[in-house]
């Protein structure tokens, strides 16, 4: 098990006999989707649908919430500064200056930095440099919770950063400081906790005419098959549970264990299929003596492909190490307990509570995408850059007719 599972697991069994959540913890992801402006109808749906604390002084209200966030800026006085930016940047969105309100008002508090983190990459998509990977994280662990984004940040995607901003403090640090009592850090493992941070960082990202990422559409299209996606997606997700499962998790653990299974072999397929496609390029490029400019874009496609399935697999394996651990507590005298605590919490009012925010932020943000739609077509191709359809072509005339007798 690597030292991010093991967090995570360690945090869950710190959880069981603390009554207060700071003794309890989890580590949280942001989606690593991607994140073109809005048509015009955009500032007035925002306008209509989402709230605005009665009589905010904007300025009065961001210097009261920077009272509440102790930035880490390493001594980097540029980290500082694009910290001080994505905070200005997030207040300009009225579900967060909403939220922000909140979060004064209870005296809630965050550690806030920028780090870099394993497995995430710079990927080059068409000529756009788009970050692949965990986009940032809480430590409920901490007190106050600490919130990590992700160094790149600092030159790509900030807006999209922002959003992430959003998510890990205004969603989980909020709310672990918020939760507690009986529950202790059972909410933790709930999919409430995710899927209500989700929904913070998004209405924040669309309130600020990011354009929406293919999550958004694929979640509001069917919200259960969305957050099923999402169980291969972290350690953290995997351990996760419906109120439902949370009456009788086994089975769902031990299915997730087979579908990490069947992902990890899907993903060394894709390593052998991307070094076969790399093979086809040199061989139209050093035998056929195309021009190796014309295929950048699809060499880019490939190297990003294939910086990514390590980390993957490693994601993949800490997954299935966790949950084996979590099965093999349930079997000792203090899981079955714990078993127990799961079935009778999974009708707390707590959960009944924050499904109703969940409903009201997922109309909200229908609300702001109200007259749009998910852009389904590929991006056109750069110019004077081979396609993958022909390269695909290509690849088959090389093979029917090659004069060289074809790739060796």
């Amino acid at each position: 098990m690597t030292s991010r599972a093991a967090f995570v697991l360690s945090a869950f069994l710190a959880c069981l006999s603390s009554p207060r959540l700071a003794g309890g913890g989890s580590l949280d992801a942001d989606s690593a989707e991607s994140s073109v402006l809005f048509d015009g109808a955009a500032e007035s749906r925002a306008k209509a649908v989402a709230p605005s604390p009665a009589g905010a002084d904007r300025e009065r209200l961001e210097a009261e919430f920077r009272k509440q966030i102790v930035i880490d800026d390493h001594g980097d006085p540029a980290e500082r500064k694009a910290l001080d930016s994505m905070i200005s940047r997030l207040l300009e969105s009225a579900s967060a200056r909403e939220l922000a309100a909140k979060f004064i008002k209870e005296d809630a508090k965050i550690e806030l930095s920028f780090e870099d983190i394993p497995g995430s990459v710079v990927a080059t998509v068409e000529g756009r440099k788009t970050i692949w990977g965990t986009r940032g994280f809480t430590e409920t662990t901490k007190n106050p919770p600490r919130v990590v984004l992700n160094k790149f940040f600092m030159q790509y995607e900030r807006d999209f950063g922002v959003g992430t901003l959003a998510h890990e403090t205004l969603g989980h640090a909020f709310e672990a400081q918020r939760a507690g009592g009986d529950l202790g850090g059972i909410y933790l493992f709930n999919t409430d906790e995710e899927e209500s941070a989700r929904l913070v960082g998004w209405l924040v990202r669309t309130e600020l005419e990011v354009k929406p990422e293919a999550e958004i559409w694929n979640y509001l299209q069917s919200p259960e098959e969305n957050r099923e996606s999402l169980k291969m997606g972290s350690v953290y997700y995997a351990l996760t549970l419906t109120s439902a499962e949370m009456k009788d998790p086994v089975p769902a653990y031990e299915k997730r264990i087979s579908d990490a299974d069947k992902a990890l072999a899907q993903l060394n397929g894709r390593t052998e299929n991307y070094e076969g496609w790399n093979r086809i390029v040199d061989h139209l490029v050093n035998k056929h003596k195309m021009d190796a400019a014309s295929f950048q874009s699809r060499r880019d496609d490939i190297a990003n492909a294939l910086k990514a399935i390590p980390a993957g697999k490693e994601r993949l394996s800490d997954i299935k190490a966790a949950l084996r651990g979590r099965l093999a507590y349930f079997s000792t005298g203090e899981g079955k307990l714990y078993l127990d605590r799961l079935a009778k919490e999974a009708d707390n009012d707590y959960f009944r509570q924050k499904d109703a925010v969940i409903l009201e932020r997922r109309e909200r943000l229908s609300g702001l995408l109200l007259g749009t739609a998910p852009d389904t077509s590929p991006p056109p191709p750069l110019a004077g850059q081979i396609t993958w359809q022909q390269l695909s072509e290509l690849a088959k005339k090389d093979k029917d007719s090659c004069p060289f007798g074809g790739l060796k």
